[in-house]
């Protein structure tokens, strides 16, 4: 295998691309000292070195993206990404945090589902900010079944009529109240019947 060109990541980091379509990282000042630059042949001692290398540098910058902040397996991944880091060796790491316990996808959306459910979020945010964080479907639609997400969405629909409206002495827009509604992703049914039970409790 021959390493055809060397790229500068940053100023301690070298990704090395080879004939095989395949890159690893290095150090730079390993380079250096060594006098490498492109065009060098690399023995299979040598690409398991690059190799243990660069898993080693990916499980460090994983531990300090999920140090001060929870992550999902996708949120690991696309930093990983932009490193870059080469995609088998990405799918290692995660899975070595995932056995560690250090990314658990299940308690990040139970939390983070359970979090948006206490900010009154109509199902249908819920659902797709879920989703845009990595989790598969099958695991958001279970936890949403089991808070009962969608049998409680006409609640949290009152609540946000209750917030909204609960300094109006009186005066409200119901057309508007509804696009707020529609806007934030509820159901026409929910708002219906949150429209209905909020102004039925003021008229008594």
């Amino acid at each position: 295998m021959k390493v055809v060109r060397v790229e500068k990541i940053n100023k301690r980091l070298r990704r090395l691309v080879t004939d095989c379509e395949a890159f690893y990282l290095c150090d730079s000042k390993w380079l250096e000292t060594n006098r490498l630059e492109n065009d060098f042949e690399i023995d299979e001692e040598f690409e398991e070195e690059l190799k243990d290398y660069t898993e080693a540098y990916s499980v460090e910058r994983t531990l300090k993206y999920i140090e001060f902040k929870r992550r999902t397996e996708k949120e690991v991944s696309n930093h990983l990404k932009k490193i870059p880091v080469p995609e088998d060796i990405i799918r290692a790491s995660i899975l070595k945090m995932v056995e560690y316990g250090m990314l658990d996808d299940e308690l990040y959306a139970r939390d983070y589902i359970d979090e948006l459910v206490e900010k009154n979020q109509s199902t249908y945010a819920i659902k797709m900010k879920t989703l845009n964080k990595g989790i598969k479907e099958s695991l958001v639609e279970s936890i949403m079944a089991e808070l009962n997400v969608v049998e409680n969405e006409e609640f949290r629909a009152l609540r946000l009529i209750e917030k909204r409206c609960g300094s109006r002495d009186g005066k409200y827009d119901f057309n508007k109240l509804r696009q707020y509604l529609y806007g934030k992703g509820f159901s026409t049914d929910s708002i219906r019947k949150s429209m209905e039970n909020y102004f039925k409790g003021m008229a008594q």
